[in-house]
């Protein structure tokens, strides 16, 4: 699962909701049998509920708050969600969507198409300043931007800049939810309740921002019949050993994000632990580098940054910290198609090399310093160790919250990510990295965003090849190594789930099943 990361949103006023226009938290029943219990790994709405504001890594709190246009089908391609059905025109840049009456937002308002359009448009008029991480790749100049959106009927119709081969997988997951126009129209509402016609409603008792959030089941909901728990309960579990041990005691049925060391552990404990492999971790280097205030010298010269690379032995790393996975500098896994073994040897460890590169940049004595969370401290205590021996100071500091976390996008050099790319990588990259919160200041470069363009008209060998190279090459990421990825759960209470969301191995809220 990639580090989930929140663009920076501004403190303002908190509009009172009105009786007529949104109502009252409910108050929760007693917790029963059917309660599901599930550890987050980060605080999933540190500054709003407004799902547009994050990306995919929350995906696994927001859905049960709100309905997506599409959901994953299990088999690759799109089943219906609030649009029941979709049609791609002939030239691939008008997209066709017919809704699914009677759909009521926690509001009591209905779903409609004008209410679709008012969602999209957030997009088509966005500034840099909206921070709608998961718009960003429907924004002007990008990767799948949206030119208009109009209404006829019970369809939507959406116009692309650009031609997309399958328009209903960018209407998965979060940039698929749609808000209730009170929330879109009035995004102080949303930092108060989720709005929302998900499958289940937040409420008031038990829940505590940033620590726990208590939901019950939705009866209306168009397929309520098709979730099983009666309430869902969030927990907050940052630490990854307090996470392993609230798993391996039966405090909670899944953990997602479970952190590799603790694997042995579990195992030993009888969790159950769903794996994927082809999962790699990466250095992203924020907006390309381009981050003030950051150190001038890296954001003016790439080679600074490729410094780094060739400062970092990433066998050494992963045999002091990761024993069982693979050093790599490809970004993308040896499994895809994309994957690069010149890149390998490219960017194998040369500290002469990263010597040479900061003193012909004239650098000297560079002093990093990053905001991190507390699974990151080994890592980046390793990569200080590696980074001195060519001059340069690299210190941690352990962000105090989960707003100082998700801001580092704005304000430091680099974070750090892991993922498994899925069937789509070009659109990761599009809609996360290069379009999406990974690029806050919205820095433009050519040779990303020629081949992020190549390989989105056609996602072959050759021009995801071109586009993981350039990403490396450019110095917008560092890999680091390829594993696997893990989600654990509890064997006594819940089934092991059958992941539906493809480049994933966090489940769906369907996909899990009482035992």
């Amino acid at each position: 699962m990639i580090r989930p990361t929140l663009r920076r949103i501004a403190a303002v006023a908190v509009v009172a909701l009105t009786a007529a226009g949104i109502g009252v938290i409910t108050t929760a029943p007693a917790e029963a049998a059917t309660t599901l219990r599930i550890g987050l790994s980060s605080d999933p709405a540190p500054t709003t509920y407004d799902p547009i504001a994050y990306s995919a890594g929350q995906r696994f709190f927001y859905e049960s708050m709100y309905d997506s246009l599409f959901y994953p089908d299990g088999k690759g391609g799109e089943a219906p969600g609030l649009a029941l059905s979709g049609s791609n025109s002939a030239d691939k840049k008008t997209f066709t969507m017919t809704l699914r009456q009677n759909v009521k937002f926690q509001d009591g308002t209905a779903l409609t198409g004008d209410v679709v359009k008012i969602n999209l448009a957030r997009a088509i008029n966005a500034t840099k300043d909206d921070n709608l991480a998961s718009y960003q790749i429907f924004e002007k100049g990008g990767s799948s931007e949206i030119t208009s959106v109009r209404v006829s009927g019970d369809d939507v119709v959406i116009n692309f800049a650009k031609a997309q081969a399958d328009p209903a997988s960018l209407f998965v997951g979060e940039a698929g939810m749609i808000v209730s126009v009170a929330g879109v129209t009035q995004p102080n509402n949303l930092k108060k309740m989720p709005l929302g016609s998900g499958p289940y409603k937040l409420v008031k008792t038990g829940t505590v921002k940033g620590n726990t959030y208590k939901l019950v089941k939705n009866t209306a909901h168009w397929r309520a019949k098709s979730y099983k728990y009666t309430n869902l309960s969030y927990k907050i579990l940052q630490n990854p050993q307090a996470a392993a041990n609230s798993l391996a005691t039966g405090q909670i049925d899944v953990l997602d994000n479970v952190n590799s060391a603790s694997v042995d552990f579990l195992k030993s404990r009888k969790a159950g632990l769903v794996v994927l492999g082809g999962h790699v971790f990466w250095l992203q280097f924020w907006n390309g580098g381009q981050n003030p205030p950051g150190p001038k010298p890296i954001a003016g010269d790439k080679n600074v940054r490729l410094a780094l690379s060739y400062a970092t032995d990433r066998a050494a790393l992963v045999k002091a910290l990761n024993k069982g996975d693979r050093p790599t500098a490809s970004l993308f896994p040896k499994s895809n198609p994309g994957y690069s073994s010149a890149l390998e040897s490219k960017y194998a460890y040369d500290p002469t090399k990263a010597k040479a590169l900061l003193d012909a940049a004239g650098v000297k004595n560079l002093s990093i310093e990053t905001i991190i969370g507390q699974d990151q401290v080994a890592l980046v205590s390793a990569l200080a160790a590696q980074w001195a021996k060519v001059g340069v100071t690299l210190k941690g500091k352990v962000a105090a919250s989960q707003d100082e976390l998700f801001g580092a996008v704005g304000s430091e050099l680099f974070g750090l990510f892991d993922t498994t790319f899925g069937d789509h990588p070009a659109g990761f990259v599009a809609g996360v990295m290069v379009y999406g919160f990974g690029n806050f200041l919205g820095t433009k470069n050519g040779a990303v965003q020629g081949s992020l363009g190549a390989a989105l008209g056609n996602d072959n060998a050759a021009n995801l090849k071109a586009l993981n190279e350039a990403l490396v090459d450019e110095a917008w990421v560092m890999p680091l190594r390829e594993g696997q990825a893990y989600t654990g759960y509890n064997t006594k209470t819940v089934k092991k789930p059958v992941l539906s969301y493809p480049g994933t191995v966090i489940p769906g809220l369907l996909d899990i099943i009482k035992k």
